[in-house]
């Protein structure tokens, strides 16, 4: 089986991949939905008092997850450069998010941790996010959006870096 086989095996109906009408594009719908998902975040902080972008938001549910860790581990996933990250936490460090601290091993490296304003938006996380979310999956049962989640990794996983072309 040569390249063209196998890629025409895998693309079994053309008409789901090329789209007549923009609507239909796949990449415009994912694009789409995450501009509408970033201005509905935005709203939905603002209703609960809170400053905060997405970004931040990633960053702290990280540190949420495990206190204290390297930035270099915080931008893991994010998919941004460490001048952007470093950015971004000089803006948390000065909204009482965070705080960095030497390393005691290597004081060229800081950790960073939770700060008041950073704790008191994680005891109010769940009150504020789980009405939202609510709303933004109406009509969408667990198995959806589980469904959803595996075909966005998936997808993620063909296109990132590294990843080789089908022989």
């Amino acid at each position: 089986m040569n390249k063209t086989d196998t890629i025409n095996e895998i693309r079994t109906d053309h008409r789901l991949i090329h789209a007549e009408k923009l609507e239909d594009i796949i990449n415009y719908l994912i694009y789409r939905s995450a501009r509408i998902l970033r201005t509905k975040f935005q709203r939905d902080m603002q209703a609960a008092g809170v400053d905060m972008t997405q970004e931040q938001y990633f960053l702290l549910f990280k540190l949420w997850q495990q206190d204290g860790q390297y930035q270099a581990e915080l931008s893991d996933g994010l998919f941004a450069d460490a001048p952007n990250i470093t950015r971004i936490l000089d803006i948390m460090e000065r909204k009482g998010m965070i705080e960095r601290r030497s390393d005691p091993g290597d004081r060229r490296k800081f950790r960073v941790f939770l700060a008041q304003e950073g704790r008191r938006i994680e005891e109010n996380y769940h009150q504020y996010v789980y009405a939202a979310r609510q709303s933004d999956y109406l009509g969408l049962y667990d198995k959806d959006l589980a469904e959803l989640r595996r075909i966005l990794r998936i997808i993620e996983e063909n296109i990132s870096p590294g990843k080789k072309p089908p022989t």
